[in-house]
């Protein structure tokens, strides 16, 4: 078997529309495959089974998103503009791959180990990359006081929750998913004003 050096790549792209764009949490090999338009023997070529596919998929993800969010926390950009823009990648992630949060508390709940999997591979923390920039905010009274470990839930809380409850908003508002993509948008400036009780947008 000689398969085109692309075909893995495609094959993983394809499943994480599946399982992160269309929340086909269960989607099999054969799914899999016909999505990719290849033989399911080509699944088992690349990856020795359907769990070891999920592992690398979910690892690799999530390690793009902790690349793109560590660069924004890691910037000398000013703190509330370092703020809007890690809201605006983590609502582009979700709009992206609505399903993926529910995927990881599903997956890290079945088994608590790919917690360390997932989160612990180094000791930097986001609440460090903030600290001296929030206790700047801090002092300038331009921001209540809050510890950086407090700030970063409330951040990631505003932020993944409508991801992580996206099913339950659009039933109970009666949301499309056109509709749920723009109340998402939205979010953009509800968590900014939540954070610092000012629109992101205004001009002093």
């Amino acid at each position: 078997m000689n398969p085109e050096p692309h075909t893995e790549n495609l094959i993983k792209e394809k499943a994480k529309v599946l399982f992160f764009q269309k929340g086909f949490l269960n989607a099999t090999t054969q799914e899999i495959a016909d999505a990719a338009g290849v033989n399911r023997a080509l699944i088992h070529y690349y990856f020795r089974s359907r769990e070891q596919m999920l592992d690398l998929l979910l690892e690799e993800i999530v390690n793009e998103k902790k690349i793109r969010k560590r660069a924004i926390l890691q910037s000398t950009i000013p703190f509330r503009e370092k703020i809007a823009a890690y809201i605006e990648e983590v609502l582009k992630q979700g709009l992206k791959y609505p399903y993926l949060e529910n995927f990881i508390i599903t997956e890290t709940a079945r088994n608590p180990e790919k917690i360390k999997l997932l989160c612990f591979k180094d000791k930097l923390r986001s609440s460090e990359l903030i600290k001296d920039q929030l206790h700047e905010e801090i002092k300038k009274k331009a921001i209540a006081p809050i510890s950086p470990e407090h700030f970063m839930v409330n951040l990631s809380a505003l932020c993944n929750y409508p991801l992580l409850a996206k099913n339950v908003i659009q039933h109970i508002h009666g949301m499309s998913d056109t509709a749920y993509r723009k109340f998402l948008t939205e979010r953009k400036e509800v968590i900014f004003n939540a954070l610092f009780n000012e629109a992101k947008t205004s001009k002093k």
